[in-house]
């Protein structure tokens, strides 16, 4: 008598899989579509802000720093900001969703202006420093891997399409507001 072998977990656990498969599969749509919009949103604010002499003085400043402390000027903000976008996820799901969702927006906005500029800024010394930039080859993997499966998905079509005609919309209101 042969028996066929057993998955680990069994049925149950096939399902958990099957169920946490398809909520990551939602976040990463939802936090793409999200950076899809409100990236371009900023853009001219970021734009604006790194012409005014205060923020070219601190970018040029920060390129003159040595690696490690560009680092910790990178990690204060990261260790403010990323919890609290995973606060605001933790809040959506218990039924905030309101809340959560403000949240959520509030953190990536000022994540955008905020991380994003630094990292940018002190990109060439944080890539001076080895394991940051072996973990950071890393982390670009993983996301290359994880939007690689999303973008194959039914719902990053339907995420995309959404997006472009957000976009789309948007470009149209702005431009009838000239």
């Amino acid at each position: 008598m042969t028996e066929t072998p057993r998955r680990y977990g069994g049925p149950v656990m096939g399902i958990l899989r099957t169920i946490g498969r398809i909520l990551v599969g939602v976040l990463v749509v939802a936090y793409a579509i999200l950076d899809t919009v409100l990236f371009p949103l900023f853009r001219p604010l970021i734009g604006y802000l790194s012409g005014l002499q205060l923020f070219e003085a601190l970018g040029a400043l920060i390129q003159r720093l040595p690696p490690y402390l560009v680092l910790v000027i990178l990690a204060v903000p990261f260790v403010v900001l990323e919890p609290l976008k995973v606060f605001a996820l933790w809040w959506i799901a218990v039924g905030h969703i309101i809340q959560g969702g403000v949240l959520l927006i509030f953190a990536h906005i000022l994540s955008i202006l905020t991380l994003e500029r630094l990292y940018h800024t002190g990109h060439s010394q944080l890539m001076q420093i080895g394991w940051f930039r072996r973990l950071m080859r890393w982390v670009t993997g993983l996301r290359d891997i994880a939007l690689g499966w999303a973008r194959a998905s039914a719902a990053w079509r339907w995420g995309a399409r959404l997006a472009a005609d957000l976009r789309s919309w948007l470009r149209s209101v702005t431009n009838s507001a000239n």
